[in-house]
């Protein structure tokens, strides 16, 4: 028996990723984060089908749904909308789905592994939640 996908829309998928960067933007190590970090990152979801574009610059981001005309991706991730969950909660072992194949890259891993401040505040800031 299949199990259901977490997010049944790309909305669903879109809003959470808003959300969870709203929250963990205002915590200081985020802020920190942010003022040293110039990435352009598009996620290719499947489960549900969308894509995501996180453009980090000038000690701020943005979240859209489309690249801006003057910007190039540094990097692009593919995985599942359950991937993705798992990844910003903390229940995935980021290499060992990389080398797997859960999470598809294209770009440069160095350039990954600059987003780790974040994922580790997003993991912290959900565990509290909990």
């Amino acid at each position: 028996m299949a199990t259901m996908a977490l997010f049944e829309t790309a909305d669903q998928l879109y809003d959470y990723k808003i959300e969870l960067f709203d929250e963990i933007s205002s915590l200081p190590e985020a802020q920190q984060a942010l003022t040293t970090l110039k990435l352009c990152v598009k996620f290719n979801y499947t489960d549900p089908d969308c894509e995501i574009i996180l453009n980090i610059a000038d000690g701020g981001y943005t979240i859209s749904h489309t690249i801006p005309h003057d910007v190039s991706p540094d990097v692009e991730l593919s995985m599942s909308g359950d991937v993705a969950h798992q990844l910003w909660t903390g229940e995935l072992n980021v290499m060992g789905a990389i080398t797997t194949r859960e999470i598809g890259i294209d770009g440069s891993l160095s350039k990954i592994i600059r987003l780790t401040p974040l994922i580790k505040t997003a993991i912290r800031h959900n565990k509290n939640r909990t």
